[in-house]
């Protein structure tokens, strides 16, 4: 069998569940033969790029626990709604779902989209597993974040970006509450490694001529841009960058590259010379990682490489999984005591630990660069791992 198959279908969490079930749910669900995870994902609008990979991962691994007979014996019903890349429609889709008995809920992909969300789960007792890599501080005790946070990516490229590219940096980045965090993160890193922030450069979503842009950032003379665009003005800014002549003059940094396929989309030129840091790459060259990618191109008829970096939209439901094994309850409470015990996950990014404190996870990262004779990947370069905490807080509100 598979190893990666092997490693899904025969833990303990496979075997008896996989997902929580919350207290609204729990009785609804035990007079049934089904129960339902709700995907909050955005599958149209500017982050529908984001949002359709993640979704299919879940998808994935509804079908695979089913295949194992899913939930305490119960087959799973994934109820997808696509929130359109809108706020209001997260909002309105996480009500639908916890008032039609969901029994979990992912998504809701930015973080505008994400506390638009949370107070709605969290009312009707709906556990919700937040599978995007964030800025920090969504600390509660109805929320598990299972992919990196603001400590963990920017702080590992940051350092190695003042210690090998120089000193001065420069910020251009969509303008929402992400990626202003993250300008924060530049300010405090620049201090801590003696270099220094020059400028935050926000733009909104639907910008695509960055020319004034590529003139400020001149005047500026940074050493390196950290890039937190995303959507189509991802693509357009690195084009524009290239074509000005300016990529092989100052390198660009971003935690986000790649995310959107961006890498597929550019051409090798218009990419050679950015890095990247992210928990799980295709290119990574381990056991899991290569029996990861061979599982998904046989579930999938044409896989973007962005979809391996989606592996934790699958192992997010699997770490809940193993805290309702462990505590043999579907009782929320039960669930979060059994959180916090460390749930270990190898997958295809290495391992992730679960922190009981904060609902946040700790992970494995690898630094990335570009590499133009194979076409536009991005080849690991060294691995770091950290404890994923929420910003400035050490434990949860006790908020029910």
């Amino acid at each position: 069998m598979n190893l990666w198959r092997r490693t899904l279908l025969c833990s303990s969490a496979a075997r008896s569940a996989a997902s929580v079930f919350g207290s609204r749910a729990g009785a609804a669900s035990a007079a049934s033969v089904t129960v339902a995870i709700a995907s909050l994902y955005d599958l149209s609008g500017p982050f529908d790029v984001y949002g359709a990979p993640s979704n299919m991962c879940t998808e994935f691994a509804v079908k695979e626990l089913n295949a194992a007979g899913g939930l305490l014996s119960k087959q799973i019903v994934l109820k997808a709604y696509d929130c359109q890349s809108h706020i209001n429609k997260g909002l309105q889709y996480a009500q639908q779902a916890a008032l039609r008995n969901a029994v979990m809920a992912v998504g809701a992909l930015t973080g505008a989209a994400r506390e638009a969300t949370r107070p709605v789960l969290r009312k009707y007792k709906v556990p919700y597993f937040y599978g995007s890599s964030y800025e920090g501080d969504a600390c509660e005790q109805n929320i598990f974040c299972c992919n990196t946070e603001g400590n963990q990516q920017v702080v590992l490229l940051l350092e190695w970006s003042f210690k090998t590219l120089g000193n001065k940096l420069y910020y251009i980045a969509s303008d929402y509450n992400a990626p202003r965090t993250f300008g924060a993160w530049n300010q405090v890193m620049a201090k801590r490694e003696g270099g220094e922030a020059l400028a935050d450069d926000y733009y909104p979503l639907d910008v695509t001529d960055f020319t004034a842009a590529i003139a400020k950032i001149r005047a500026a003379k940074p050493d390196f841009i950290h890039s937190f665009l995303v959507s189509g003005s991802s693509t357009s800014f690195y084009r524009q960058w290239v074509a000005a002549g300016m990529l092989k003059k100052i390198p660009i940094i971003s935690i986000i590259l790649g995310g959107g396929q961006e890498h597929e989309i550019l051409a090798p030129e218009e990419i050679n010379g950015i890095y990247a840091v992210y928990n799980s790459f295709e290119e990574l060259d381990t056991p899991r990682n290569k029996a990861w990618r061979a599982f998904l191109k046989r579930w999938v008829k044409v896989m973007h490489t962005s979809m391996a970096r989606r592996s934790v939209d699958t192992i997010q439901s699997c770490c809940g999984a193993e805290a309702v094994n462990r505590a043999n309850s579907f009782d929320r409470d039960a669930v979060m005591k059994a959180w916090g015990t460390g749930i270990t996950w190898e997958g295809p990014g290495g391992k992730m630990v679960t922190d009981g404190a904060t609902h946040h996870t700790t992970q494995e990262c690898a630094l990335s660069g570009s590499k133009t004779e194979s076409g536009a990947s991005l080849q690991p370069r060294n691995r770091s791992s950290r404890t994923v905490m929420g910003t400035g807080a050490t434990s949860l509100p006790n908020l029910t």
